[in-house]
């Protein structure tokens, strides 16, 4: 049971209820994280907003989806695993390519460097040593993306921090556990 209950549209506030009408628009639902994170019209708003923007940069959706798996095995979130390897499922990002992130590993050199980044930065809080950042440039990630690759992992921690607070009852098929030595 979740700690945080799920408000549902027409329990919501008029300014909560638009915004779920937003997210049911792009996503054709409204997800329970989502339901959760209601019962705050600054927390939803501040979540809705840092998604937008960075739904919009340079990394394509494909990475920006695996930073997310990577998040979400990193800080053991059941929730944001279960959504993500769904979306990326309805991506049509290949199952191996969505377990391989969840390890930290691309075949594409530029994107292992931009899953290496994900990893330091969340392994590291931030402190990324000078050898992880020689290579993330030397496989040719600008210094905009990986601003970027920092405001995914942002975003991912704040729902799998979420996530893991709130209980949110998960509503997406569940995944198989994965050990790993990246974990």
């Amino acid at each position: 049971m979740s700690r945080i209950h799920t408000l549902e549209s027409e329990n919501a506030s008029q300014e909560v209820a638009a915004l779920y009408d937003a997210v049911k628009q792009k996503l054709g639902l409204v997800p329970n994280m989502v339901k959760a994170l209601g019962n705050s019209q600054a927390a939803l708003e501040g979540y809705l907003g840092l998604s937008g923007a960075v739904s919009g940069d340079s990394l394509s959706p494909q990475t920006r989806e695996k930073i997310a798996l990577l998040s979400a095995q990193l800080n053991d979130c059941d929730y944001c695993l279960r959504a993500h390897t769904a979306i990326g499922s309805l991506m049509k990002i290949p199952s191996d390519e969505l377990k391989a992130a969840r390890h930290a590993e691309s075949t594409d050199l530029k994107e292992q460097a931009i899953l290496t980044l994900t990893k330091a930065i969340i392994e590291t809080k931030g402190q990324v040593p000078e050898s992880t950042q020689i290579a993330v440039k030397s496989a040719g990630v600008t210094e905009a993306e990986a601003a970027e690759v920092v405001a995914n992992v942002a975003v991912n921690l704040y729902t799998n921090y979420f996530n893991r607070y709130a209980q949110t009852e998960c509503e997406f098929p569940e995944v198989e556990a994965a050990q790993c030595s990246c974990c």
